[in-house]
């Protein structure tokens, strides 16, 4: 902070018009001593705010290294979000709650970081200016973080990405700061402020709850969260720098404790969605569980979707595809373009024989959600059933273009290659749906029939004792 150049007091952190290297007592003795020359006028270094560029350059560098390495420019689909860190109940709640920081770092596609950080670069510099850098990137973080857990706690089972959460925060944060700081701004400059930001965030409210997809829980977990950071630091931000930095520390420490009890009464209300987190087999007693509890959710909220949607899940991986359905019926009823719900019911629809209902609701789903590798893969496998395979294939190179990695791509190309009697290629696509999935019986015993139908008796007994085995070891 300056020094005033006649008498060493500290100069006000905030000025507006002329700035002067004298204080306002000592101005005001020079011009009223009639110097015929008083000290001139000098300007300080534009004010570069280091933080604010160090976020918005660090979701830049994120959103770029999802491009880079295969992302939608305009929508991202929840595999690419979920690989960078993105929100997500079942695994945020089970062993990895980096997420709920992570996720104010990835958003989902351009038009959403390009608003995103508009707004950032706007309330950033300001709430850099009044609270200082650290402080300012504590806010920051606090209330994304506020954001996430509420997030977490409304919609359990939807993917969250973005950092509008915490520049939701910034902005209650403001507020309250300005409203209670008493700063040295004039007061015409400090209402027309608050009026900007009351209008920012009751905005962005209204506009996130009449447009489906923008999770306003978020918003309002950040906003609330700032409001309180803003009206604990305001009061002292014209306190002496040991003062205000002791407020801030208790300050903080009081947020984190906040926090964790938000993210505890969190997992003890939405922990049973930890169980579809784990990559690890599920045990029949565990899907039991999380059943009784998706179904004790869901008679306190009847309408509530996620916890439908998880129910349904809980069903077909149960295999009990008739309680399945009817609940998946449900989810659509309530949310009619549901994207989980409507691949959830061609799963059903392949499981259950229902072929033709299964490709075309698996049709119109790839057409809506054209990146989605698992729906091309279940396409392909709802044209096999059919006996459409030129079809079948197409759908499979489309899912494997997508991904590389899709063991049920590659299996589904297998079977239709067999079925254009082309033996060697069948082959040659399996025994890469094995290796990409090892555990598969269902790929072993498709294998066992391919290596039998080119002569290679041997290597199909095996194939097909291996297939026996997994299906002993499965839960």
């Amino acid at each position: 902070m300056a020094n005033c150049a006649n008498c060493g007091r500290q100069l006000p952190s905030f000025s507006f018009g002329e700035v002067s290297d004298l204080c306002p007592e000592c101005k005001q003795m020079a011009q009223s001593s009639g110097f015929a020359n008083p000290p001139t006028p000098v300007q300080r270094a534009p004010y570069r705010p280091p933080f604010t560029v160090a976020i918005v350059s660090l979701n830049v560098l994120v959103f770029a290294g999802m491009l880079i390495t295969g992302a939608s420019l305009m929508e991202p689909n929840n595999q690419q979000l979920l690989k960078w860190g993105a929100d997500f109940g079942p695994l945020s709640l089970d062993g990895q709650p980096w997420r709920i920081l992570t996720s104010n770092y990835v958003h989902v596609g351009i038009l959403h970081i390009f608003f995103n950080m508009w707004c950032l670069w706007n309330l950033g510099r300001m709430s850099e200016r009044i609270f200082g850098g650290l402080t300012y990137l504590l806010i920051y973080t606090t209330c994304g973080i506020a954001g996430s857990l509420i997030s977490l706690w409304a919609h359990p089972i939807t993917v969250g990405a973005g950092a509008s959460g915490a520049i939701f925060g910034l902005a209650g944060a403001l507020v309250t700061a300005l409203y209670l700081g008493k700063l040295p701004y004039p007061g015409r400059a400090l209402r027309g402020m608050m009026r900007s930001l009351i209008t920012f965030a009751g905005y962005n409210l209204l506009f996130g709850a009449a447009i489906p997809g923008i999770d306003n829980s978020a918003h309002i977990g950040g906003l609330v969260m700032g409001l309180g950071l803003g009206a604990a630091l305001g009061p002292r931000l014209t306190a002496p720098p040991e003062r205000r930095k002791s407020s801030e520390w208790i300050t903080f420490m009081a947020a984190g404790i906040v926090l964790l009890g938000i993210g505890t009464v969190v997992k003890r209300q939405n922990g049973y969605v930890a169980v579809f987190g784990d990559s690890r087999a599920v045990s029949k007693s565990q899907l039991d569980q999380a059943i009784v509890n998706l179904r004790r959710a869901v008679e306190r909220r009847p309408k509530n979707v996620s916890a439908l949607s998880l129910l349904g899940s809980a069903y077909l991986q149960k295999r009990d595809y008739a309680h399945a359905e009817e609940v998946i019926n449900r989810v659509l009823q309530l949310a009619p373009d549901d994207p989980t719900a409507k691949f959830n019911l061609g799963v059903i629809y392949l499981h259950t024989g229902r072929l033709q209902e299964a490709q075309q609701i698996l049709e119109a789903f790839t057409q809506r959600n054209p990146n989605d590798d698992d729906g091309w893969a279940l396409l392909a496998s709802a044209l096999n059933g059919l006996g459409q395979a030129e079809e079948a294939v197409q759908a499979a190179q489309k899912a494997m273009a997508l991904n590389p990695q899709n063991a049920d791509a590659y299996e589904q190309f297998g079977r239709a290659q067999l079925q254009m009697k082309q033996t060697d290629a069948a082959i040659s696509s399996l025994q890469k749906a094995a290796q990409l999935d090892p555990t598969s019986a269902e790929i072993q015993r498709d294998l066992g029939q391919a290596y039998t139908l080119a002569g290679r008796t041997t290597e199909g007994s095996d194939a097909i004792k291996k297939a026996e085995a997994l299906e002993k070891e499965s839960p």
